[in-house]
């Protein structure tokens, strides 16, 4: 039911993406001719320097940071009731909910039994499930590593290409079992708080154009602004009762018996992103960057899709061009 509206929604996305996909063409073609328009004669003449000045061609980094991903994402779809609105796109799994996952409303779960013996409760005492809160999921910050392209024209224009991987992305919150304590459902309510978690991997793949601002030979500001596709792999959601996991991304086979997803329940969204960071150089051992990046990706994990904000800081290391800078590196 949620086809057509989706279906809007990308139609826009495409049109914003080249609408500006051609300012950002155009805005590279101005910044690139004044680039090469510099004088670079006047920089002193020593190492760092002449590295500087004859910046040109191909140069590679490797990328070290810490991820933020938007906890409205892990909210709508890791908060244990969202099996009711999304799907996953697999005809072998599903998303359910905590109450169909622990057989809650069937009387003879082999689950809801086990469950019920563990922490304690009798028949008749048990009242509702309690999910958590909007804000109740929140993802812990991630570690990015990844691989940086960067070819040069000048010293100040680049074009850069990111291959950043995200692995164990995670989300946590709690929910409740509410109970009763009398038998007969009438006494003061009684809530146990139990946790739940997601895991997740993101692969982003990220085509800017960079252009420099050099305050000495030493130290320069960086500016990135580009385009950027989001892949995001679901690997669990479950909840905690007792020191024992449900998987909540499985689907029931029978007789208490759940079969886990057989395909890799991985989608792929577009965004843009912009990064503003500084880039300190050495006169052997390459360079160091330092940079804080923002994006606005599209999410898309089975039927839920949104556009969200995300955060990274990344630490880059330059390789030098010459294998033997990198062999006598002194910082």
């Amino acid at each position: 039911m949620f086809k057509p509206t989706i279906l809007k929604e990308r139609q826009l996305n495409e049109r914003s993406m080249i609408w500006v996909t051609g300012a950002l063409c155009l805005w590279m073609c101005v910044a690139g001719n004044s680039g090469m328009a510099q004088d670079w004669d006047d920089w002193e003449d020593y190492d760092t320097g002449e590295y500087i000045s004859g910046r040109k061609g191909v140069e590679f980094a490797l990328n070290f940071g810490v991820y933020q991903a938007n906890h409205q994402a892990a909210n709508a779809f890791y908060n244990g009731y969202a099996g009711e609105f999304y799907d996953l796109g697999d005809n072998t799994a599903n998303l359910m909910t905590i109450e169909d996952r622990l057989g809650v409303d069937s009387p003879n779960s082999i689950v809801w039994s086990q469950i019920m013996n563990s922490i304690g409760l009798e028949a008749g005492e048990f009242m509702y499930i309690e999910y958590p809160a909007y804000t109740g999921m929140r993802y812990t910050p991630g570690t990015l590593m990844g691989l940086q392209t960067m070819l040069f024209f000048n010293p100040e224009s680049a074009f850069v290409l990111h291959v950043d991987a995200i692995n164990g992305l995670k989300s946590e919150g709690g929910w409740n079992i509410v109970s009763s304590d009398v038998d007969t459902g009438m006494g003061s309510e009684n809530r146990r708080t139990y946790g739940i978690f997601s895991e997740e991997d993101r692969f982003q793949l990220s085509l800017a154009y960079r252009t420099a601002a050099y305050i000495t030979d030493e130290v320069s500001w960086v500016i990135e602004l580009g385009g950027n596709m989001l892949a995001t792999q679901m690997k669990s959601n479950y909840v905690r009762i007792v020191n024992q996991n449900y998987q909540l991304l499985t689907a029931p086979i029978g007789n208490g018996q759940f079969a886990n997803p057989t395909s890799s329940l991985t989608a792929t969204g577009f965004g843009g992103f912009a990064a503003l960071g500084m880039e300190l150089f050495f006169e052997e051992g390459g360079n160091l960057m330092v940079t804080a990046r923002v994006s606005r990706d599209r999410v898309v994990m089975g039927s839920y899709e949104a556009n969200l904000w995300q955060g990274a800081l990344y630490l880059t290391w330059v390789i030098p061009p010459q294998l033997g800078d990198f062999v006598r590196a002194r910082f």
